[in-house]
């Protein structure tokens, strides 16, 4: 029983980890712009098929594609934030919220388009290898996501707090008409802080991408959990975030081994709408 509660807890962790760098983007977005991106599944799904084009087609090794994939993907949300959302800014919140659910349209019928809707494979060499520790069995992907979410989430704490950029993202997130009054520019923050959040989700597409297929319809779920993952954590709040993932790679490992995978979902809402009910604005206060 040890055993079985040790193996769940790890691979909730590796899970929790996953949902991590997925909601990171999403929170970040929000933070700065405090625009709900309904298209964060589908930069997702990019990030999939972009890692899967660049081994397959290019024929790169899966550790150079990973980072160039996020690049690539980070660089289209810059591109769609100035065309989509850029004119929007001053318009009500409702506004630039459909324009993101028009997004999300068009680039789940572009992704079917170019690359058709048949799954195809991101190739990744860990996902055949067995790691044991102790009574614990992971795949060498499931280790790889544990150690790039950990990287990548202190390197965007690092630059939250001490980059340049960094400080000017905060800023505009604590408040956008004060940061514009010092000489900011405000604009230009929202579309880098769009393309990192993008470039997030697409690293996250990459890297849970090759522990499954890359298929036009496969960021729904993710961006599901990643929106569950930032109304647990608070709404904008990086911390929470990092908890929030963690929390729900938990439940869902620890309720699906012990009593069924087909109630995994129901017990991690309904901790969902407890925390909500107590505390609704999430486990930790909104702050970059």
């Amino acid at each position: 029983m040890i055993d079985l509660v040790a193996q769940l807890a790890v691979l909730g962790i590796a899970n929790g980890v996953g949902y991590v760098v997925a909601s990171l983007g999403l929170t970040i977005i929000f933070g700065v712009m405090r625009v709900v991106n309904f298209s964060h599944g589908e930069f997702y799904m990019l990030g999939a098929f972009t890692a899967s084009t660049l081994i397959a087609g290019l024929g790169l090794n899966y550790l150079v594609a990973l980072p160039l994939a996020a690049l690539i993907v980070g660089f289209i949300g810059i591109v769609c934030e100035k065309l989509a959302l850029a004119p929007l800014h001053d318009r009500p919140p409702l506004t630039p919220l459909l324009a993101t659910l028009g997004l999300s349209i068009i680039l789940l019928n572009g992704a079917e388009l170019i690359w058709g809707a048949s799954p195809r494979p991101v190739q990744s060499p860990f996902e055949q290898e067995i790691i044991v520790i102790g009574p614990v069995y992971l795949t060498g992907q499931r280790v790889l996501i544990m150690v790039i979410g950990a990287i990548t989430v202190s390197l965007i704490g690092v630059f939250l707090r001490y980059a340049t950029a960094g400080k000017l993202i905060r800023a505009a997130a604590q408040n956008p008409e004060g940061a514009a009054l010092v000489g900011i520019d405000v604009d230009a923050v929202r579309g880098i802080t769009f393309g990192l959040g993008c470039g997030l989700a697409g690293l996250s597409g990459g890297l849970l991408g090759a522990t499954a297929m890359a298929y036009p319809f496969m960021g729904q779920a993710v961006a599901i959990k990643a929106f569950a993952v930032i109304i647990l954590g608070g709404l904008g709040s990086v911390p929470g975030a990092i908890l929030g993932g963690l929390a729900l790679g938990l439940v869902e490992a620890i309720a699906g081994g012990l009593l069924s995978t087909e109630y995994k979902d129901l017990f991690s809402y309904a901790v969902i709408i407890s925390v909500l009910l107590f505390r609704p604005s999430g486990l930790v206060s909104a702050r970059q």
